[in-house]
Formats: structure tokens, sequence, C-alpha cells
């Protein structure tokens, strides 16, 4: 599946489609014959408006018995240098490089939106993962090459396991944010352009 996503990614190559192929490979980890059966949730494309008036969009929320996961995909090309505490990232391709924001400092944000909608309940993992395999040396322990990502969640150290009926209530209060699509995705574009 990784390797057909991957393939129709760079067929429609256009930022948009890259973009949303990388999502889509890192949402097909979680389906149950790769994933496994084992209770676990997934919601994707989530977007939040702030009490600022800020859009956010998250790729992917994870709810498992290890806890909960805001994911942030990224589907790039060339050779990434960054460290966690750098606010941007290099991306080479060829001799040019070009400045990719860190996408540990992005995905905190939507941790931070995350933890405030569940009332600071809960404790939010953040984590990043490359689509493509290509994650920078010396990232963090947050940063996973998608095939990476079934153990990290798996085996992420919890010291209290989420219970069912907790991940269930989770998941209904997310899908129902995602259902009544208070903020369009176009909404979220303009908003993103005009805080640049």
């Amino acid at each position: 599946m990784i390797l057909l996503l991957r393939y129709l990614a760079n067929l429609f190559d256009t930022p948009q489609s890259r973009g949303k192929f990388g999502e889509m490979i890192t949402a097909s980890i979680f389906n149950d014959a790769y994933f496994g059966k084992e209770e676990h949730y997934i919601v994707n494309d989530l977007y939040f408006k702030t009490e600022d008036g800020k859009t956010h969009q998250i790729d992917h929320v994870v709810i498992y018995k290890t806890g909960i996961f805001c994911i942030e995909t990224k589907y790039i090309d060339g050779l990434i240098l960054g460290h966690p505490d750098v606010e941007n990232w290099k991306v080479y391709i060829g001799r040019t490089p070009y400045d990719l924001h860190n996408p540990l400092w992005q995905n905190k944000g939507h941790v931070n939106v995350l933890t405030a909608f569940l009332n600071n309940k809960y404790k939010i993992n953040s984590v990043v993962v490359f689509a493509k395999g290509n994650k920078p040396k010396d990232c963090g322990e947050q940063v996973v090459n998608v095939h990476e990502l079934k153990d990290y969640i798996k085996n992420f150290p919890c010291e209290e396991p989420l219970l069912s009926k907790e991940m269930q209530e989770i998941y209904t209060l997310l899908t129902t944010v995602k259902d009544n699509n208070e903020v369009s995705k176009q909404e979220h574009i303009n908003n993103v352009n005009n805080n640049k």
C-alpha cells in the first residue's frame, strides 16, 4: 500500500498532492491488517479555530491504549538537516537548499490546541512522521520514519493506559468536531497565508 501511494504521489507531483498522499501513507499504517485489531482510533484532517481567530489543521490524531498522538506528516524529497532546537531546517534537493519550518514547533501548536480542546485532561504526544523515510539524523525521538510509526505508538511508554471507554469518548469528541466542520480547508489556507 505504501509503495502504491508513493508511486501515485510522484505521478501527481504537486505540493498539494504530495502532502495529501503523504497523509494517506501515514493513515494506512492504522488499518487493521497492518496495525492489528487491538482497539485504536484515528481521526484524519482535523480543523480547529482558536479564540484568537487562528486556524489549525491537524493531519492525524491517533488514540491507542498507550496515549493520544498528534501526528504531523511530511512528504518531502531530498536530504533534510534539522535539530529540535532550530527554527528552520534545511532541505537539499541537489545543491540548492530551502528552509522548512521546524515541524516539531509546528506540531507543538497543534498539541496545545488539542490539549485545550480536551480540557487539559490528557497528555497529548507529539509525533512528526516522514512518509518518504528520510527523517533527519539527530532530530529527536518524536520524529520517525513512516515504517517506524507502528512500533513507536505500540511501545510508547505510558504509566496509565487509556481505558476503552476513554478512547471511545475522545474519538467521539474529535469526530464531532470533524463532522461539524466549523473551519473549511479554504478558510484555513487563507488564515495561514494572512499570518505569514
